[in-house]
């Protein structure tokens, strides 16, 4: 029978931890927040494709939001232990994979790494950045239990937004850039809603309410989008885009709400937490009129399906 020689038991280690760290993190849905960025860069910004790599301001934007979603989801962890011992002992805090208080450290730095990028950027981006921490904190540790949570998580996401926008000429608090983050806020508002006892047996009237204002914070988008859309054909092409997806979002959301197990309601929470990347590139074509900046956010998706197989994103 042949061991494992001493250079292979220094290497598993290492690797399982890597992959603890990052199931803390909820790594897949990060790209979600980074498809905000981009939109509300993208929206605000006027440029071709080829100069994205010397936006400098962009990058940042995109370390910042990094650094405060991921810093959010572990403190997330660290808040919900107690919780998740009972509903999901296989997370890596009460698995006692990770300490709480590494954890808590390592949430820590990451959102202070957050601030700093965006303090590089300029006062508007500084100014964003330190509401999204005391909006993320104040969800985790209080509003997370309460009828107010929902409104607190759409909150976090319009600030991401507008974290995006941050650098815009002028003042970033323009109608455009506030409607698109208004209509995430919204979006998110009823996937948190949807998801909101996903481990435990969910209500159908919750399940219900929470697609209702699914739907409506992508009807916000579609107005915005023919009110504002840079071309007819972009106009067209968006909404129609926006009705195919809503359409799949409430068949998978109606047979989650027909049979409400806990399965069922996590993969739909997926979905609708992976469409926020379409719904961006989709905001992005219409707005802009430009194809290839709208693929460059909904190249997001793929890194975050793959992720996704071997971590999970809720």
């Amino acid at each position: 029978m042949n061991r494992p020689t001493a250079d292979e038991n220094q290497k598993r280690p290492a690797s399982v931890n890597l992959l603890t760290w990052l199931q803390l993190m909820r790594l897949p849905t990060v790209f979600t927040a980074l498809s905000n960025i981009l939109c509300g860069y993208l929206i605000t910004h006027s440029f071709r494709v080829g100069d994205l790599p010397q936006q400098t301001e962009l990058w940042l934007l995109l370390a910042s939001s990094t650094g405060l979603y991921l810093g959010g989801m572990v403190l997330n962890d660290v808040f919900d232990a107690k919780l998740d011992a009972v509903e999901r002992p296989e997370r890596p805090i009460p698995s006692g994979r990770i300490s709480r208080n590494a954890a808590a450290l390592f949430g820590g730095l990451l959102m202070t790494t957050g601030v700093v990028s965006a303090s590089v950027v300029g006062f508007d981006s500084l100014l964003v950045a330190a509401l999204i921490v005391p909006c993320v904190l104040t969800y985790n540790g209080y509003l997370k239990s309460t009828v107010a949570a929902p409104l607190g998580m759409g909150a976090c996401r319009f600030l991401n937004l507008m974290l995006g926008a941050s650098a815009a000429n002028g003042s970033p608090w323009q109608s455009t850039p506030l409607t698109v983050a208004a209509a995430l806020g919204v979006y998110i508002v009823g996937v948190t809603l949807f998801a909101r006892n996903e481990a435990g047996r969910s209500s159908r009237i919750g399940l219900a309410s929470g697609v209702g204002i699914v739907l409506s914070g992508l009807g916000l988008d579609a107005w915005l989008i023919s009110q504002n859309g840079l071309s007819q054909s972009a106009i067209s092409g968006s909404c129609m885009a926006l009705v195919l997806l809503s359409l799949n979002l409430l068949m998978r959301a109606t047979a989650a709400i027909t049979d409400p197990k806990p399965h069922r309601v996590q993969r739909t929470v997926g979905l609708m937490l992976l469409s926020i990347i379409l719904i961006d590139a989709i905001v992005v074509s219409g707005l802009t009129g430009d194809p290839r900046l709208a693929a460059t956010v909904v190249i997001l998706v793929v890194p975050a399906m793959l992720l996704r197989r071997i971590i999970p994103m809720s």
